[in-house]
């Protein structure tokens, strides 16, 4: 998925606009880039933690790690989901 299609979907699942889905989704990334870019760990409780991570070399990498609750959804089956809603 590209991020027009993103784009599409968010504003298909919440039904507004695709400019309002256009523009949330930019505000979301560049305030994303800016934290990281200036050494901010970012947490969302239950969705991921993004953080910069420097090599050996001295090379910034952006790194992603998955939390429980987006695992546990990954990992469930969409009737077992549902039933749990």
């Amino acid at each position: 998925m590209n991020r027009s299609d993103f784009v599409k979907s968010v504003a298909s699942e919440k039904g507004i606009s695709s400019r309002q889905a256009y523009n949330s989704v930019n505000a979301i990334m560049d305030t994303l880039r800016f934290l990281l870019s200036n050494g901010k760990k970012i947490e969302i409780g239950g969705f991921d933690t993004f953080e910069v991570l420097t090599d050996l070399r001295g090379e910034h990498i952006p790194t992603f790690k998955g939390g429980k609750t987006l695992k546990r959804v990954l990992n469930t089956s969409v009737d077992e989901e549902k039933k749990e809603l």
